[in-house]
């Protein structure tokens, strides 16, 4: 405690005190800041690159997340598109056919219709011709028999 008390007591000695506290305290502090380094983990910063890198995959994580919003708002329409199939397809006739099926058969029997019908038609047009056939003759002899009644 003598050194202290000597160099407290000169002005001259308390500067060289003040000196050497100041130079222990800055070389203490680089100390610390020297161990604070080695003991807490480097960190880097990123380069240009690498931040466009993870933009483009913030983007891409972004648009996945709304394709799955509407994915999802679709399947919620192609589950009643679905259940609406599903309920017209379940619907059946008296003896248990679905009203939705069509025989095999179905094409060859209209092809039938179809010949039956035109065959129809030509007859008419054929009882057509021989009506107005009729009714021309008859007309023909309603004048000769009223042409017979005024000569007579």
């Amino acid at each position: 405690m003598g050194i202290v008390t000597e160099l407290l007591t000169s002005n001259a000695s308390i500067v060289g005190l003040f000196t050497v506290l100041v130079t222990l305290s800055v070389s203490l502090t680089k100390v610390v800041e020297f161990l604070i380094k080695k003991a807490l983990p480097k960190k880097e910063t990123l380069s240009e690159i690498e931040f466009n890198k993870i933009k483009d995959i913030h983007a891409l994580l972004e648009t996945i997340i709304k394709k799955k919003d509407d994915d999802e708002e679709n399947m919620k329409e192609q589950h009643e598109w679905v259940s609406e199939l599903h309920r017209l397809h379940s619907k059946s006739d008296a003896d248990g056919v679905p009203l939705w099926y069509v025989p095999r058969s179905f094409i060859e029997t209209q092809k039938e219709i179809v010949t039956i019908l035109l065959n129809i038609s030509s007859q008419m047009d054929k009882s057509t011709y021989i009506l107005d056939s009729l009714l021309k003759r008859l007309e023909e002899l309603e004048r000769q028999i009223r042409f017979c009644d005024k000569n007579k």
